[in-house]
């Protein structure tokens, strides 16, 4: 492959405009297309929508009765397909309101979403001037100075309706409603003025464009020592030692040359500027390009890696991002613990077993042939009566190692049968240990009513009462009703084990219980609750959940006892954490943090494992030690 070296040169300043990217900047996002243009401010989400010069927007609220919704401190420009960096999105813990503009059309998408099950509007009030034409519940057209924007409902989302609506402040206002159904997809079409078949422009003649990153730590004969190259990056893990060969590379085939510039930016996770390098690209002819750059890094965690190709009119030709971890080793977290910390936990835990357990088991599916499986019931913080689905092992020799997880998404067994009596699905428990399942909402197995996201951040209320509180304590109740199974459970074998919301409550079943032997973490979500609201719109708490009379502090404050980071210096069995670095649900630096903050166990008791595609999840790494563990205590007595 012919390659062309490009001098590079570190521009400093005012970051370049460009046409086709949302850029994520201090002050909010911002989007200008080929005419039309869309902006949010800070934390009051959209403010602007501007089409051939001409201001539509005033506001976007969200309405549900008599209540506005006009606080969007969320926001990014991230997606889990190729739309990253042409999507931008607000939002407030629980509602979005996401911009995605087509490539080549002059449309964008307008998604609104709720993240619970009450049905609500959004309400787009129009700026002065602005005239609305509806003949149609389909179809909204709206018109200033002389520029139009038509807006039509996607198929299967529920008509529009344009006309005077009465705003937060009870005054009467030109508006669009958008219903939104919770739990729903909610979507409609912006039409621009533009030509629907575009002329061909320099993204038509690039193709094959990729990073192209070469690291002394890839393994010879190797792709990706993760299972496999993605974005061009083959190892993103990198050290202060690491040798790189940083470049992206694209083929060119118009018959003219091309023009234009590419840039790499890099932006910690926690929002510092990192590195920041533009290429200018002059007169380029040859077929195969390679663009090189020399990334300085310096902020030890993970950190955004972005690449961008842009031609000489400003024009997006191409994205692309990963995710990649420098120097971990020597990443110290910010811990934010109150003094009386382990205070309030020890006392949770003497008044929690103050409290008679009360187990109840009931035999469900007698006739599976793998389990014996028990609804069991038992009392936990507040005599609160929680069910947990015990699964114990058809044909195996007592007492057995057990697993205590869960996931507040699980609501119940999960198995169906045929009329003909042969279950329909697989139970996947596995068949060497008993395991725990609790359901830590305190609801019966199979519930229908419970949602699978919030409020497992909200409401947030003060420390007292937070909902937490509850669920980590039903994971230490699952223990003592285990320990009144001798017949059963080797109580000297538990694994507290799981994912996600699991793998937090691993961390903090170890920390509340020493009953626990190992602690395998996968990808534990809702680490570092202060840094999700402060600066990583992730799965998890958000500025726009604090309650009314509650400060952003206080909720940090509050939610610091029930940090799984804070509980890890109290864990003293071996504990594994593990992390796609790349993961777009979880906080990409609170797995990393709570191995951090493993104070209280020596090196050989403790690892971290950094896997790097954007799947949620951990890598490889923790899945094999994982495989080691169980096995071992699958054998040991």
């Amino acid at each position: 492959m012919a390659i062309s070296m490009l001098a590079g040169t570190v521009v400093c300043g005012e970051e370049p405009p460009i046409k086709g990217f949302f850029r994520n900047g201090s002050s909010g996002l911002s989007y200008a297309g080929n005419g039309w243009s869309v902006r949010s401010d800070g934390d009051r989400g959209w403010v602007s929508l501007q089409v051939g010069g001409a201001e539509f927007l005033k506001s976007m609220v969200v309405q549900k009765g008599d209540r506005f919704f006009a606080f969007f401190p969320d926001r990014s420009n991230l997606s889990h397909d190729q739309q990253v960096g042409r999507i931008g999105y607000v939002a407030d813990g629980i509602n979005m309101l996401r911009f995605s503009p087509a490539w080549r059309k002059p449309e964008a998408e307008f998604y609104v979403g709720a993240n619970e099950s009450q049905d609500q509007s959004v309400r787009l009030f129009l700026a002065d001037g602005v005239t609305v034409t509806q003949s149609d519940p389909r179809e909204v057209v709206l018109t200033q100075s002389g520029a139009t924007v038509t807006i039509r409902p996607n198929k299967g989302t529920g008509d529009l309706a344009a006309g005077k609506v009465k705003d937060a402040a009870g005054v009467d206002r030109l508006a669009v409603s958008f219903p939104c159904k919770g739990f729903a997809a909610n979507a409609f079409t912006f039409v621009f003025p533009g030509p629907t078949n575009p002329p061909p422009s320099a993204g038509d003649f690039v193709t094959h464009a990729r990073f192209d990153v070469l690291s002394s730590r890839d393994e010879p004969g190797k792709s990706n020592r993760f299972g496999g190259a993605a974005d061009g990056a083959r190892d993103p893990i990198y050290g202060p030692d690491t040798r790189l060969d940083f470049g992206m590379v694209f083929v060119w085939t118009g018959k003219t040359p091309f023009n234009g510039y590419a840039e790499l930016e890099v932006i910690h996770s926690l929002g510092q500027p990192h590195f920041y390098q533009k290429v200018i690209v002059a007169n380029v002819t040859n077929k195969d390009v390679r663009i090189q750059f020399q990334p300085k890094f310096h902020l030890p965690g993970v950190s955004e890696v972005w690449c961008r190709l842009v031609d000489s009119d400003n024009n997006l030709i191409w994205v692309d991002r990963y995710r990649m971890a420098w120097d971990w080793e020597h990443y110290r977290p910010r811990i934010m613990v109150e003094p009386d910390f382990n205070e309030f936990w020890n006392t949770t835990l003497k008044e929690l077993r103050a409290t008679p357990l009360e187990p109840q088991a009931t035999r469900v599916f007698e006739d599976h042939p793998k389990f014996e499986m028990y609804d069991v019931t038992f009392n936990s913080w507040g005599k609160q009566r929680i069910h947990a689905m015990l699964f114990i092992p058809k044909g195996a020799t007592n007492p057995l190692p057990a697993i205590v997880t869960a996931h507040p998404g699980t609501t119940g067994f999960g198995l169906s049968k045929r009329p003909d009596g042969v279950y329909g699905s697989e139970v996947k428990q596995d068949p060497r240990f008993v395991t725990i399942v609790p359901l830590i909402r305190g609801h019966a197995p199979d519930a229908k009513d419970i949602p699978f996201n919030q409020p497992w951040w909200g409401p947030l209320g003060d420390r007292d009462t937070y909902v937490a509180r509850s669920w980590y304590c039903a994971m230490a109740r699952a223990i003592d009703y285990l320990a009144t199974r001798p017949d059963l459970v080797d109580m000297k074998r538990i694994v507290a084990h799981g994912g996600s919301q699991g793998g937090a409550l691993a961390l903090v079943t170890a920390a509340l219980d020493p009953r626990v032997a190992v602690c395998l973490s996968d990808c534990p979500a809702n680490c570092q609750p202060q840094e999700i609201m402060e600066n990583y719109p992730s799965f998890g708490p958000s500025k726009g959940c604090v309650p009314a009379g509650k400060t952003l502090a206080e909720v940090e404050r509050a939610l610091s006892y029930y940090n799984p980071v804070n509980f890890a210096p109290r864990i003293k069995c071996p504990t594994y954490v593990g992390s796609n670095i790349g993961d777009l649900t979880v906080h990409s630096m609170g797995p990393l943090a709570a191995y951090h903050n493993l104070t209280g166990l020596p090196a050989d008791q403790k690892a971290f494992y950094p896997g790097w595609t954007h799947d949620h999840g951990s890598g490889p790494g923790l899945h094999e030690k994982t495989k080691e563990w169980l096995e071992r205590l699958s054998t040991s007595r």
